[in-house]
């Protein structure tokens, strides 16, 4: 009877952790056929309005990540251009579930109930984050990296940032080393 007592407990708490983790996403990369020639980077011009948040965030994550990969910020001639795509969407939070299952064996029937509580509130920002890098020489874009990604708030925090330009950038080439 303890030994009931105790798998029920066990089985409720692990059920109420896999609630709270975050979904992990994988990254894509597309990248042209030809070798990146990037040694210098800029930003691609945005529009005339004043930096968002998010843009101030995301901006600073990825000069940090940039040059710490050995690339240097250049505003004058940049070989290399960056640009990021931040798609968002409310998808409503999943309603709380229940499931019953019973089964038997040589030690007679058993069964079980399992409760699913989305813990939160009814809504939450999910959406797509994508770095582009565009070789200024050639014009044309010569690495691509995106991940799925759940943002708290309308704007971007600077953890969050920072995670999204991470992840994306350890796919990219590393200059430091060469």
């Amino acid at each position: 009877m303890m030994n009931r007592i105790l798998f029920s407990c066990a089985g409720a708490a692990l059920l109420a952790l896999s609630g709270c983790a975050t979904q992990s996403s994988a990254v894509r990369v597309d990248k042209a056929d030809t070798d990146l020639t990037c040694r210098t980077f800029d930003w691609r011009p945005a529009s005339a309005d004043a930096a968002s948040l998010t843009d101030q965030r995301v901006r600073a994550a990825a000069l940090k990540k940039l040059e710490a990969k050995g690339y240097t910020l250049s505003t004058d001639k940049p070989d290399c251009q960056v640009a990021y795509a931040l798609s968002t969407q409310d998808r409503p939070k999943p309603k709380p579930s229940v499931g019953v299952g019973v089964g038997g064996g040589s030690g007679g029937a058993r069964g079980g109930i399992g409760v699913s509580l989305p813990i939160g509130g009814h809504k939450q920002q999910v959406g797509t984050f994508t770095l582009d890098v565009v070789d200024v020489a050639k014009n044309a874009q010569v690495w691509s990296g995106s991940v799925d990604v759940g943002i708290q708030a309308q704007q971007i925090s600077d953890e969050e940032a920072d995670e999204a330009v991470r992840v994306i950038l350890e796919k990219f080439p590393d200059r430091a080393a060469k």
